[in-house]
């Protein structure tokens, strides 16, 4: 289990489907799977982060995600730089419907 002050690393892409970000969870030695949540992707040390992202881009030459990258996160898989942050926690205004409705919360 990682600790605030440790710093590790989630690999990130797009799902090619839909575009939606996802994250790398490694299930055991054969199965991988691409999670939408930040807080289910599984964190790897610096030296675990290489064999793991050879895994994610097998992925994206199959035409499952594109754009496959590692980010460095640190506690419980809390994104360190205000990029990951919004890609983690999604837009910081609203869109679509949501930017349509009024709002009367003032």
């Amino acid at each position: 289990m990682e600790e605030d002050g440790e710093v590790f690393k989630v690999i990130t892409a797009n799902r090619l489907r839909d575009g939606i970000i996802v994250y790398l969870r490694i299930i055991d030695d054969r199965e991988l799977a691409w999670v939408e949540a930040i807080g289910d992707a599984t964190a790897f040390a610096e030296h675990e982060v290489e064999a793991a992202l050879a895994r994610a881009t097998a992925a994206e030459q199959q035409t499952v995600v594109v754009g496959v990258y590692p980010t460095e996160v640190a506690g419980r898989n809390r994104p360190l730089t205000a990029r990951e942050r919004i890609r983690a926690n999604g837009p910081s205004v609203k869109y679509g419907h949501a930017a349509l409705a009024p709002d009367f919360t003032i």
